[in-house]
């Protein structure tokens, strides 16, 4: 089966680059970008607080050079960003090495995404073939966007229909049994538009690499004691399968300049394995039990959201957003590596309702006032097993901001803001068992005051008649804790407070005519109140004690030195120091120093042939250090790396295009986190068809 895909590819490509000598095809993509699916209002030109920050913006092209078929594969190839796999199976995305997915607001068209008790969902079920572009807002984002966005915001724009219809299909396949189609389908009809995707994808995994050495790990029960065991042998990774379905639709009416109305739903049902830890698994083997041998039977997340924009004269636009988003999951757990007598089975029941108003009002023609609404409910629901019934918490999360946008000088912009975030906890309980397990009776929780925090922020450009722009911004953000932080049965801390961030960011960028753009920017986080388990108190509750300084630099550039060749550089240097109170040592967990994305793209002249070359260098992470809470703790690390992937792709037939992916071409074997090795070389590709 893989080798008949394989060898169908080349002949596809082979045969392709035969049909189109001769023959450009520079058709438009066929879609736009979902223009509601911005936070700000619209315009002519980007506002000064999204000008003024370290912001990346990840188009389509860009996404397909990278091989990347989820959101957090593309978002790996993002200047200061890094993205590992490990426990659960599911990326942890992070802006500067610190600011964790749990510490970034993400959106998918405006709309906050996460899991309600550990503000986390994985990026990895997201499709890249509804996406039209991601843009990434490092540190000082504007107070539009709500609560929670400590270390910056990622906003995951997807496609609408443009004003000529489209269908387009895409079929995949690769190494593993791997195979994906996915068809997307798109009008625009007077003042009604529609857009369609749906896809399936699935594999029996993903392979190591051929210098993967197998070792030995360790069972910890608890209690019971430890054994060993070997929990990866090579070849393809244990319980790495998975198979997924998604829909989208979108349906619009612009019933007339400056109004435009939308209903978006979605739907996507997952279940996937999770390959174990190679060092060290944790089994509770008395009820309700729970092990790290565990695997996803279910993860489904469906929603609908209602979005509008209307201009109200010529001065005032409203934009406005209600929604609904429910999330469901059950996890089975195993015995044993061995994956064969299940020991318990546990479910998450969430769900997000609230929505958001924003008003751009044009003062006069150099100041622009925009104020801002964002209101949410949290449900949460979970069991540890499937005897016990769920025990059920209940949150609202809000946010009021108004910034001011002044154009002092025809090149000069100011904008300051100012925003108050509040959290309150409403519902919380727990189930009461007996030392054999058996549930005995549920018992409120006691839910603590509102926490709440100011936040303000100021930002300036500076644009120069050689193109050259100059722009700085410092914000106070703030992320509450979460619901699993606030009420874990064993170390939950209903007093805990929000955690501070200080960002600071100044930079420069230029174009250079044709022939490149850069960009250069210094930043600084100032982070405290940043909540840590105490190993040293009773039960290690979470507490407000760590405080980390993080700064750097972070440069990016693209180079066109002849026609058809593109060259891209993007360099990360994040310099971190723990500041917290009795500090043991300076360093800290999970921040790469350095990061280097590479970058090369080249048509061949007479074929019209595609070459995409991309690579990623991480520097030495430390996954462990000790810490004031664990001062005993040793300190280990998980090597650097550099991984490179390929890709050709070649049109034909006006409307085809066939391509072939390398990931990881040279099979490096190394770890994205400690224990956990990273894929082996992974060959994959397929036809698309656009009419």
């Amino acid at each position: 089966m893989r080798m008949k895909v394989f060898c169908g590819i080349l002949l596809g490509i082979a045969l392709a680059g035969t049909a189109a000598q001769g023959e450009d095809n520079g058709d438009s993509a066929g879609y736009e970008s979902y223009s509601l699916g911005e936070v700000y209002v619209t315009g002519e030109k980007d506002p000064t607080t999204k000008r003024a920050a370290i912001t990346n913006e990840v188009t389509a092209e860009d996404i397909k050079a990278t091989n990347s078929r989820t959101v957090a594969e593309a978002l790996a190839h993002v200047p200061g960003m890094s993205v590992t796999t490990g426990r659960k199976n599911q990326p942890n995305v992070s802006i500067h090495g610190f600011f964790d997915q749990g510490r970034v607001l993400v959106l998918i068209d405006g709309v906050p995404y996460y899991e309600t008790k550990v503000g986390v969902l994985d990026l990895n079920q997201f499709s890249t073939d509804n996406v039209a572009k991601i843009e990434v807002t490092k540190g000082s984002a504007s107070v539009l966007y709500g609560a929670n966005a400590e270390g910056g915001v990622i906003n995951i724009i997807t496609r609408k229909a443009s004003e000529k219809p489209y269908f387009g299909i895409n079929v995949e396949g690769g190494e593993v049994d791997y195979f994906k189609t996915s068809a997307s389908h798109g009008m625009k009809q007077g003042i009604f538009n529609y857009w369609l995707n749906y896809e399936h994808s699935q594999a029996h995994g993903w392979g190591l690499s051929d210098d993967f050495t197998p070792v030995v790990g360790t069972i910890v029960r608890k209690p019971g004691g430890k054994s060993s065991g070997i929990f990866e042998d090579g070849g393809t990774r244990n319980q790495s399968d998975y198979s997924k379905d998604s829909f989208w639709a979108k349906f619009g009416i612009e019933p007339s300049a400056g109004a435009e109305y939308s209903v978006n739903l979605h739907y996507i049902s997952r279940d996937y394995g999770m390959p174990p830890s190679l060092l060290s698994v944790n089994v509770f083997p008395n009820r309700p039990c729970f092990s790290n041998f565990f695997r996803f039977n279910r993860y489904d997340d469906w929603g609908i959201d209602l979005s509008g924009q209307q201009n109200i004269g010529n001065k005032v636009t409203l934009k406005g957003k209600i929604f609904y988003h429910n999330h469901v999951d059950g996890l089975q757990s195993y015995g044993n590596q061995y994956y064969l007598n299940p020991i318990a089975y546990s479910n998450y029941y969430d769900y997000m309702i609230g929505g958001s108003l924003i008003a751009q009002i044009e003062t006069a023609s150099w100041n622009t006032l925009r104020l801002a609404f964002n209101y949410r409910g949290d449900s949460h629901k979970q069991r540890d097993d499937s005897y016990l019934p769920f025990e059920s918490f209940f949150s609202w999360t809000g946010s009021a901001g108004i910034e001011n946008e002044m154009t002092l000088a025809k090149n000069f912009s100011v904008v300051a803001g100012i925003s108050y975030d509040w959290f309150k906890v409403t519902r919380a309980n727990k189930n009461n068992t007996d030392g054999s397990g058996n549930f005995l009776y549920q018992t409120p929780l006691g839910v603590g005051s509102v926490k709440d925090s100011l936040n303000p922020m100021i930002s300036a450009t500076y644009d120069f008649a050689d193109g050259t722009k100059l722009f700085a911004s410092v914000a106070r953000k703030t992320r509450f804790p979460t619901l699993q932080q606030y009420f874990d049965s064993k170390a939950g801390n209903s007093s805990l407070r929000p955690e501070i961030a200080i960002n600071s960011t100044v930079g420069a960028s230029r174009s250079f005519g044709e022939l490149m753009w850069g960009q250069l920017a210094f930043f600084y986080h100032d982070v405290s109140d940043y909540i840590m388990r105490s190993e040293s108190l009773p039960n290690s509750p979470y507490i407000n004690i760590g405080q980390v300084e993080i700064y750097g630099i972070e440069a990016t550039t693209e180079f066109y030195p002849m026609k058809d060749l593109v060259l891209k550089l993007g360099y990360n240097f994040n310099h971190a120091l723990d500041q917290s109170e009795n500090k043991v040592t300076d360093l800290v967990a999970n921040i790469p120093e350095h990061k280097l994305d590479m970058g090369a793209q080249y048509v061949l002249p007479w074929t019209r042939t595609r070459l995409d070359l991309n690579g990623i260098l991480i520097s030495e992470i430390y996954n462990q250090v000790p810490t004031p809470t664990t001062p005993t703790q040793e300190t280990q690390s998980v090597a650097g790396y550099v991984i490179l992937n390929a890709r050709v792709s070649q049109k034909f037939l006006k409307n085809y295009e066939a391509y072939i992916a390398f990931n990881n071409l040279f099979d490096r074997n190394y770890e994205e986190q400690y224990g956990f090795p990273g894929s082996g070389r992974t060959i994959f590709g397929g036809i698309t068809a656009r009419f």
